[in-house]
């Protein structure tokens, strides 16, 4: 019965699926592109929910293992009129549920739990300012990064206050932990520094999404009140012109999910950079290969996922990747290092944040 359960309000969804199989979702699925395996598709998942709700399967160690192949990035769902993200987290929850459970997911949610954050050694960042800031893990441990980041918006007038933070547990939810989730969310809203009246203005699209979607708080990411500051003329003539072409790669929390498509290209078109678009972009990016949790349990499928995508930006002949997340920026970056031999050139990649400062040092 619980099977039914879980999954009985999605039952339109998955029968309209199953019977229409109309396979928009399947052939630019990042997964799908890779290992060319129908189940690891939208498609073959929802094939799996139907087997699961009506009995006739039973959770398995392969199943979760299917299932932890998946990005959550969004692609499928721009593609269809279906709820496939949730119904896909339901199937992951239901696999944590049986006792399905990768061993550095569960680490990785404990450490959440119990420190408030997905890496160790975070420095303690604390500044006084105007602005409810929250950086989010991942900046948090990339100190040089963050320091960037600051001088960036100091800069531009826009001043963070930061105080101590514990992680959104973003990657907990993602990865089936439907209960330790909503333990993290108490972590996280004890700590969050906010003013009465004001946004939020965050750094990372991941943390930017699970705040505003399942926090609901008045959060913004912090790329938009750059975007704003850079029409005003006192800005603009600060701008040194850095004249060089490349390609923006969306990111899918910011892009897909959050709808910031055009401010990152207009703040690059600002800067004097010449952006050549790659096949897959805005609303239909695909993925970098780092989502979901796919680095921790397939780290190869990762970074063949991540090929793919820097091999769009070869295809359109530029010599440089720009994006505004850490992640895709770090996962690209990997990926571009171990293509460049079989591409004969190394595509760099850079942050949107790097940009700024390089032409605004100027």
């Amino acid at each position: 019965m619980d099977r039914i359960q879980d999954l009985i309000s999605y039952r339109d969804d998955i029968y309209t699926c199953n019977r229409t199989r109309c396979g928009f979702c399947r052939e630019e699925c990042p997964v799908y592109r890779v290992n060319r395996y129908e189940t690891y598709s939208c498609r073959g998942k929802m094939l799996v929910a139907r087997g699961l709700m009506e009995g006739l399967l039973e959770p398995s160690k392969e199943m979760a293992e299917m299932l932890e192949r998946c990005l959550l990035c969004g692609y499928c769902q721009a593609r269809c009129a279906l709820k496939n993200m949730e119904i896909i987290t339901a199937l992951r929850q239901k696999m944590v549920q049986k006792g399905f459970v990768t061993q550095t997911h569960l680490e990785n949610t404990s450490q959440i739990i119990k420190k408030g954050q997905l890496f160790d050694a975070q420095p303690l960042v604390k500044r006084q300012g105007e602005i409810p800031f929250y950086i989010g893990c991942l900046y948090r441990s990339r100190p040089k990064e963050l320091s960037t980041l600051f001088s960036v918006l100091e800069r531009l007038d826009i001043h963070p206050h930061v105080g101590e933070e514990a992680c959104c547990g973003y990657i907990v939810e993602a990865t089936g932990f439907s209960h330790e989730f909503e333990e993290a969310q108490i972590h996280c809203k004890e700590n969050l520094a906010v003013k009465k009246d004001s946004v939020i203005l965050s750094l990372c699209p991941t943390c930017t999404i699970t705040l505003k979607e399942k926090y609901g708080l008045p959060v913004q990411h912090a790329i938009l009140a750059v975007h704003q500051r850079l029409k005003e003329p006192e800005i603009v003539r600060k701008i040194k012109p850095l004249n060089f072409r490349a390609t923006y790669h969306d990111p899918c929390h910011l892009g897909r999910m959050l709808g910031i498509l055009e401010e990152p290209r207009e703040i690059l078109q600002r800067l004097g950079v010449d952006i050549v678009e790659m096949v897959h972009n805005r609303y239909f990016s695909t993925c970098c290969g780092g989502g979901g949790g796919l680095r921790a349990v397939d780290d190869s499928l990762s970074i063949e996922i991540a090929k793919n995508r820097v091999r769009d930006a070869f295809d359109v002949g530029v010599e440089m990747i720009i994006t505004a997340c850490p992640t895709c920026e770090s996962t690209l970056l990997r990926a571009s290092g171990r293509l460049s031999n079989q591409i004969e050139k190394f595509i760099d990649v850079r942050s949107l944040w790097d940009l700024l400062d390089q032409s605004l040092s100027g």
